[in-house]
């Protein structure tokens, strides 16, 4: 009976500590599955944060981009208009009353010592022009207006309207812009 003793003793034993064990095995098993879910959630909390950066930055950066399309859109509505207007003005121009087209002609010669000039005009101002100067230089093609020049050439001053509403317009455009689109 000695015998059943000891294999009785061994067998507590070693089921004590199959049952030691056991329980740090599942110690040890809790502990890695935590440390894993706490891993996951880290992993998990980073990612979210990762993507709610991402949105936000696609969200601004489409933001700035729609913002951009619609200012160059504004901007080409403002040069079309702002084009329609410097045609206006050129057709405002052309077809300026004889009286006042005369009139204007007279100013912007005014300046000018005309003996030593060569004055040229529009084909629709040649005899008016021809009329008023001493050295009638011919024809330009332009809506109206004078080109004045010195003898020699070297010296030209544009006052045809092309160029006169051209200069005005450049000058006044933020005005125009202004008064137009606030």
């Amino acid at each position: 009976m000695a015998l059943d003793a000891v294999v009785e003793d061994i067998l507590a034993t070693s089921k004590s500590k199959v049952a030691e064990i056991n329980a740090e095995t599942e110690q040890e098993v809790a502990r890695i599955l935590s440390e894993a879910r706490e891993r996951a959630a880290e992993i998990k909390s980073r990612k979210e944060a990762e993507a709610k950066h991402d949105i936000e930055a696609l969200v601004r950066r489409e933001m700035s981009s729609a913002n951009l399309e619609l200012k160059r859109a504004e901007l080409n509505v403002h040069k079309e208009v702002l084009e329609q207007v410097r045609i206006k003005f050129l057709d405002a121009v052309t077809n300026l009353p004889k009286d006042k087209n005369e009139a204007l002609i007279k100013k912007l010669l005014e300046p000018y010592d005309l003996k030593d000039m060569k004055v040229y005009s529009s084909k629709r101002d040649q005899a008016f022009v021809s009329s008023l100067v001493p050295n009638y230089g011919g024809t330009l093609d332009i809506i109206g207006g004078v080109v004045v020049e010195s003898k020699d050439g070297s010296v030209r001053f544009d006052h045809s309207y092309e160029t006169l509403a051209r200069d005005i317009f450049n000058a006044k455009v933020k005005e125009v812009s202004k008064l137009l689109f606030g």
